[in-house]
């Protein structure tokens, strides 16, 4: 995965500009629940440097929650300990209160599934790069979801390879070739920006074939289509 570029610079540069046209010259606010009070002051200095963001920083998971009922962040990025794929329930009450990036460790990954559907926005291995981890947050900042990036969707194609359900048969065939390849994309992590400049379309297009699919498969979420793709094994029938 690359790392933050001209482009992902300039979406920073958007979304700065509207947080300061409605609220201020503020940054966005970030709220990152680690273990212990070193991580969090690392995380906290590492994405103050590399990012204009206001970082607070929760070391348990009441504290997290509470912090994100409270504060209302505009993304929060938990890591393990704190919350893991073994907390479904808390995990769906933090992204239903902003946006929600976890990292957890690599051989969980398959459980990544079940967060995608909780509405988590981006699910990362904790041994990501620094690059890739500045690039996932800079993406979920934008309002982009980058759901599967690197080590979490290899494990999860190897964990569902092969598998291809007679319900995935049917869901093919409801999609059109160019719906197919904008959730191929998807899962593969892109942006919208991203998927109009590999399929050479408008930004509005793009908008309307994601829109349709997720109409199609019966969900509201990137996230949510994106499981269904890996659960069902949609993703072999289409041709990953």
């Amino acid at each position: 995965m690359r790392g933050p570029d001209a482009h992902d610079r300039s979406l920073l540069r958007s979304v700065h500009i509207r947080y300061r046209c409605e609220w201020g010259p503020m940054s966005v606010r970030l709220l990152v629940g680690c273990g212990t009070p070193i991580m969090c002051a690392g995380l906290k200095s590492l994405l103050e440097q590399r990012l204009d963001v206001a970082v607070s920083t929760e070391t348990t998971e009441d504290g997290t929650i509470a912090a994100a009922k409270n504060t209302a962040p505009d993304v929060t990025l938990v890591v393990a300990p704190v919350l893991t794929l073994e907390n479904p329930s808390e995990l769906g009450v933090l992204a239903a209160l902003s946006k929600t990036i976890l990292v957890a460790k690599a051989e969980n990954t398959p459980r990544s599934v079940e967060a995608l559907r909780l509405g988590v926005r981006a699910v990362l291995s904790p041994d990501c790069s620094v690059d890739d981890l500045i690039h996932v947050v800079t993406m979920v900042m934008s309002g982009d979801t980058m759901v599967m990036p690197g080590a979490a969707r290899s494990s999860l194609g190897q964990v569902f390879e092969g598998c291809t359900s007679e319900l995935a048969s049917r869901m093919a065939g409801v999609l059109t070739s160019r719906e197919k390849e904008v959730l191929l994309l998807l899962i593969r992590g892109n942006s919208n920006v991203e998927i109009a400049d590999e399929l050479s379309v408008s930004m509005t297009t793009v908008r309307s074939h994601v829109h349709h699919l997720l109409r199609k498969l019966g969900v509201g979420s990137r996230g949510q289509a994106i499981a269904i793709a890996y659960e069902t094994g949609l993703i072999n029938a289409i041709g990953s």
